[in-house]
């Protein structure tokens, strides 16, 4: 059910980017990129200082959440930006225009699958295995593909270069800390539907 899950974000995204062109698509992927990047890095001191703040009771939540809203500032601040500075649209011949909004239209389509498979790791679904999904740490969650993984390894390998401040994940522990989180959470509610 994951994998069908994914394969319809794919799809929706894909097809979005590809009828705004190879211009747009373009953009579109710089801002999604540098979006995903930013919420990636900041979603955890964010969630832990709204948990101070007395937020405990809904930290299960919590990372999910603010990720997704750091990721839509981010790429409407973003968007905002490029669409102020780059108001004429660049026009390409016709073969580079399909054959580049094609492209685009996959690269942006298989970011999205990463990132909100990424972020599904995260999400209170009320099951150990969401969807079908993760029924240990190393499962795969798109056929053969594991687009969580290659997010988390994209992330690590730039909060040590590009980024180089504190590492990402840098005990790579993310899907296993996640996954006891996902069972803990998930025996919490049960025994809650209990009561």
């Amino acid at each position: 059910m994951m994998s069908l899950l994914l394969l319809v974000i794919f799809l929706a995204v894909a097809a979005a980017i590809w009828f705004q062109g190879f211009w747009n698509g373009m953009i579109t992927l710089v801002n999604m990129l540098l979006a995903m990047v930013i919420a990636t890095s900041f979603y955890e001191p964010a969630a832990t200082a709204i948990e101070g703040l007395g937020a405990q009771s809904w930290t299960y939540l919590l990372d999910f959440v603010v990720l997704w809203l750091l990721f839509s500032v981010a790429y409407a601040i973003l968007r905002a930006v490029t669409d102020a500075v780059s108001k004429e649209r660049v026009k390409f011949d016709l073969p580079i225009e399909v054959g580049g909004r094609t492209l685009m239209a996959i690269w942006c389509g298989w970011l999205m699958v990463c990132f909100v498979a990424f972020s599904l790791q995260m999400a209170p679904l009320n099951s150990a295995t969401p969807l079908g999904a993760w029924s240990s740490p190393r499962s795969r969650t798109f056929g053969p593909a594991s687009p969580d993984r290659l997010w988390l390894g994209f992330m690590h390998s730039r909060s040590l270069g590009a980024l180089g401040g504190n590492p990402f994940d840098p005990t790579g522990e993310f899907l296993l800390k996640q996954h006891e989180r996902r069972v803990k959470y998930a025996k919490e509610t049960a025994m809650r539907v209990g009561q």
